[in-house]
C-alpha cells in the first residue's frame, strides 16, 4: 500500500549491476513484479508503554537496522506497512547512516522498504545533483558501493517514472525547475529528452556520486577528464551530451551536499 507524493504507482520490484544486466534482456534494467506481502500481526498489543518502545525500537535500529524493524513491528510501534515503517523512521532519530546502508540490502525486506521509500520522493522537475539531494535528505548514502548502486537504480527508474507521467501535459514549470535544482543544471523534462533512458540516467547519477565523492576527498578532477570516464555510458557506446555534463560538473561545485543535522553518524554524499 504505497503512497507517493506524485504519481501513484504500484512500486516495482527490480535487480542489475550498474549497466543494467539483470535479466533484462538488452542492458535493461530487468524489471518485474511481485505479490506484496501479508503484513504480520503485533506481539504487543498494549501501548501503555508506546513512548518508550518507540525509543527502545529506535535503539535497537541504530545498532541493528533488521532488528529494529522487526521489533518496531513486533512490538506494535507502527503496522506493518512499508510506508509506515519508513515514516517512523524518517520522523525519529534513527541514525540516516544506518537507514541508507539498510535500504541498500539486498535482502526482500529492504528491498520493499527501498522501493516504497523511493517511489515517494518528489523528484519531478530535478536534475541529477538535485535528485541525489532529495535522496540524501532522509537518508545518508551507503559507503559500500554496491549498496548505493542499488539505491541510485531506483532513484532513477521512479525519476524517469514521474517524467513520463508528466510528458503529457508538460506540467513542470521553469520556476519549479529553478527552485530544484542548482544554476546551470539541465533538469526535469529538459534533461529526459537529452537521454535514451532510465539506465542511462542512472550511469550518470552513479558517476556523479563517485565524482562528488573524489572532490569532497580533496582530490582534483578536471571536466574533461570526467566526461573521458563517462565515455559510452549512455548505452550502444553512445555519450551523455556535453553541455548536460558541464552542468552537472558546475552544479557539484557550486552546491555540496551537506550532513543532515542533529544526527552526527551522518555522512555528506
Amino acid at each position: 500500500p504505497a503512497s507517493p507524493r506524485i504519481g501513484p504507482r504500484p512500486a516495482a520490484s527490480f535487480e542489475g549491476s550498474l549497466r543494467g544486466d539483470g535479466g533484462g534482456g538488452d542492458g535493461g534494467p530487468g524489471l518485474y513484479f511481485e505479490p506484496f506481502f501479508v503484513p504480520r500481526e503485533p506481539v504487543i498489543t498494549e501501548h501503555r508503554m508506546r513512548e518508550e518502545l518507540q525509543q527502545l525500537a529506535v535503539g535497537i535500529f541504530n545498532q541493528s537496522p533488521g532488528h529494529g524493524v522487526a521489533f518496531l513491528v513486533a512490538a506494535g510501534v507502527v503496522r506493518d506497512y512499508p510506508v509506515e515503517i519508513n515514516g517512523f523512521l524518517a520522523r525519529s532519530a534513527a541514525d540516516p547512516r544506518q537507514f541508507g546502508e539498510y535500504l541498500g540490502e539486498d535482502h526482500p525486506t529492504s528491498q520493499t522498504l527501498r522501493l516504497e521509500f523511493l517511489n515517494s520522493l518528489p523528484l519531478r522537475g530535478t536534475g541529477v545533483v538535485s535528485a541525489l539531494k532529495i535522496a540524501h535528505e532522509e537518508l545518508a548514502i551507503p559507503t559500500d558501493w554496491i549498496k548505493a548502486d542499488r539505491l541510485l537504480r531506483g532513484v532513477a527508474h521512479f525519476w524517469w517514472q514521474q517524467h513520463e507521467d508528466a510528458a503529457g501535459d508538460r506540467v513542470v514549470a521553469p520556476r519549479e525547475r529553478r527552485r530544484l535544482s542548482p544554476a546551470g543544471e539541465i533538469a526535469g523534462l529538459e534533461l529526459k529528452g537529452v537521454l535514451l533512458s532510465s539506465e542511462a540516467l542512472h550511469r550518470l547519477m552513479f558517476s556523479t556520486l563517485m565524482l562528488q565523492k573524489w572532490l569532497a576527498s580533496g582530490r582534483k578532477m578536471t571536466l574533461n577528464e570526467w566526461a573521458q570516464l563517462n565515455t559510452g555510458i549512455e548505452g550502444g557506446e553512445a555519450d551523455v551530451p556535453m553541455h548536460l555534463q558541464t552542468g552537472i560538473y558546475k552544479a557539484l561545485g557550486d552546491w555540496r551536499f551537506k550532513e543532515r543535522r542533529g544526527s552526527p553518524a551522518a555522512q555528506s554524499l
